[in-house]
């Protein structure tokens, strides 16, 4: 009978819930470590500032001359309107025939006697209709409408001012939580980093600061500022990332601005074709032509709101080329102020890049006169590395320059390192942990050089990291073999002849790496055959796979193997045989050679 009943599996006895709460608590300890608390911390007063930026600006007045509404404009606060239209002499013959013929000549009596005639006072009531709906709004009408909104300001109480308050606080801490979440989940590097944290939310402030105090008449150019950051966030990131932060900054100025659906599509239009147009600056006019591109949009979804809510042609046509003219603007300015958007996020486009490749570089002019084998050395690697980082779709300009920079560093000691000497080798007399001081001293020198003559960080980052943590495996197997023939052991021996890292921290750094220790190698070989040069370029990348160094380089292992197979198929390119020319004396002909 006990036997029909099956005993239920373990997993079937399971509730969903977690047995133990302890990677919970972990979970929970780690959020409130001090660097997370101040990143959030700084994520919190942005979104505090925001709001209180918002609150400020209104509830706005957003009717402009000519717009058209689908229902009536009406009143929302008595008010009433003091009108006196009539010039002075207008107001002397209301009265002049109370005048004598004396008074009237007299122009104090005439001015008495205008001042005498009461103004007349236009009182409007709640509810009163300000302007019919499918009507175009005239200046006049414009007048009192700005009277009714001040009008309605003074009516609202603390009531409504706090209602108002805790609803913008609300909407823009929604956004807040959507960014936040998104950049946990998909920006990692971003949200550990509180430089990068601050950078963005500082931009987000002066951004939304900016389109509030530019976006009222007559100029209406709230597209600017948010245009500018659209591609900033899209040069320093990526386009993901900028598509969200450009929709939430659309959507907090909707809110703040109180503008309608019509408006939002226009930003939206815009600031997503710029976003998607900038791929790269690989020339100063490219920043030009996106926002040419984003003003092109601008215009098309003008038109297209406007005559999908009935405005007249004029309106229509001066805001499209209004919104034109913003996002063209937004290019030129975004162009003039690169460098400083580089320095401030820590970035660097291919226009910078190019210039930094230029040969007449003061740096690379003296790592040319000072350390000339080195010199070369760069230039190989940055050939093999700006081929592999092609390859996977990695960026090759910037592996290409950060190739020619990385071993800067060696020209304070240039005959400490194999390809300058000229047949001393100076390590035959040092000991091996002397000669790793040494040899990990370029990377150290090299940094030093990269603040004199002021290297981008990106720049400096392939110095830092071109050798990871990596063992300085010549000397410490020479010190290895000393300690074995002292009867020493070897514990702890290992962490001193290590580079101090960090290690490549992305793509083109991991790609450098490997192309520099291949180049290096390559030269050790007695005959670089194709095979053996592909079996070389294999151990080196195994060993500094298994070794760890690209664990935070962003690299898979199918770019690895394309990496490796490219790296392979140049080097064996750059040591290709060549035909051996015969001898003077073969080139001669014997009868030729007898009769002379």
């Amino acid at each position: 009978m006990f036997n029909s009943i099956k005993k239920s599996s373990r997993l079937g006895q399971w509730d969903g819930r977690r047995r133990s709460s302890r990677n919970e608590e972990l979970a929970l300890l780690r959020l409130w470590k001090p660097p997370v608390v101040l990143r959030l911390a700084t994520v919190l007063a942005t979104m505090l500032v925001a709001t209180f930026l918002a609150y400020r600006a209104g509830p706005p007045m957003s009717y402009r001359v000519g717009e058209v509404y689908a229902t009536d404009i009406k009143v929302r606060a008595a008010f009433e309107v003091v009108n006196q239209p009539a010039t002075d002499l207008a107001r002397v013959e209301a009265v002049v025939q109370q005048l004598s013929v004396t008074e009237i000549a007299d122009p104090a009596a005439r001015e008495r006697a205008a001042l005498a005639v009461p103004p007349v006072v236009d009182p409007y009531k709640y509810g009163a209709v300000l302007v019919r709906h499918g009507q175009p709004i005239t200046e006049a009408q414009l007048n009192l409408l700005k009277q009714e909104h001040r009008a309605y300001l003074r009516s609202l109480t603390p009531g409504d001012r706090a209602r108002r308050g805790t609803a913008l606080l609300l909407i823009l801490s929604q956004l807040a939580l959507v960014v936040l979440l998104y950049v946990v989940r998909f920006q990692a590097a971003l949200a550990q980093n509180l430089v990068k944290v601050a950078s963005v939310c500082a931009g987000v402030v002066l951004t939304l600061a900016l389109a509030l105090f530019v976006s009222g008449p007559p100029w209406y150019a709230v597209l600017v500022p948010l245009t500018v950051t659209a591609m900033v966030l899209t040069i320093a990131y990526n386009p993901q990332f900028a598509l969200l932060m450009s929709f939430c900054l659309s959507l907090a100025t909707t809110v703040a601005l109180g503008y309608n659906l019509e408006r939002l599509l226009i930003q939206m239009s815009g600031l997503a074709t710029a976003v998607l147009l900038l791929r790269s600056v690989s020339t100063r006019t490219r920043l030009v032509q996106v926002g040419l591109g984003a003003g092109l949009a601008y215009f098309a979804m003008s038109v297209a709101t406007g005559l999908m809510s009935a405005q007249p042609w004029r309106p229509i046509l001066w805001e499209a080329g209004l919104n034109f003219v913003w996002g063209a603007l937004a290019g030129f300015l975004l162009t003039g102020s690169l460098p400083l958007v580089e320095r401030c996020f820590g970035i660097i486009t291919d226009v910078r890049l190019l210039e930094l490749a230029d040969g007449s570089h003061p740096l690379l002019q003296e790592l040319v006169r000072r350390a000339p084998g080195t010199y070369t050395h760069c230039m190989i690697v940055a050939t093999l590395a700006e081929a592999a980082a092609e390859a996977i779709g990695a960026n090759p300009m910037l592996a290409r320059v950060g190739s020619y920079f990385h071993d800067v560093g060696k020209m304070l000691k240039p005959h400490y390192f194999i390809e300058n000497q000229l047949g001393e080798n100076r390590h035959d007399s040092l000991e091996p942990a002397l000669s790793t001081l040494v040899v990990i001293g370029h990377v150290k020198d090299g940094l030093a050089l990269a603040r004199q003559y002021d290297l981008p960080r990106p720049i400096v980052d392939f110095i830092a990291q071109h050798h990871g943590t990596t063992l300085v495996e010549y000397f410490f197997r020479e010190a290895l073999r000393l300690q074995e023939n002292q009867g020493q052991g070897s514990t702890e021996l290992e962490a001193s002849f290590r580079y101090p890292g960090p290690k490549p921290q992305n793509r083109e750094n991991g790609i450098v790496m490997l192309a520099d220790a291949a180049e290096s190698s390559s030269r050790a070989l007695k005959e670089p055959a194709p095979g053996s040069l592909r079996k070389l370029v294999h151990d080196l990348l195994m060993k500094r796979l298994l070794d760890g160094q690209f664990e935070q380089s962003g690299l898979t292992l199918s770019e690895l193997h394309l990496i490796e197979d490219n790296l392979a198929t140049n080097l064996t390119a750059l040591y290709h045989g060549r035909i051996k020319y015969p001898e003077e004396s073969q080139t001669v002909p014997d009868d030729v050679r007898q009769a002379s």
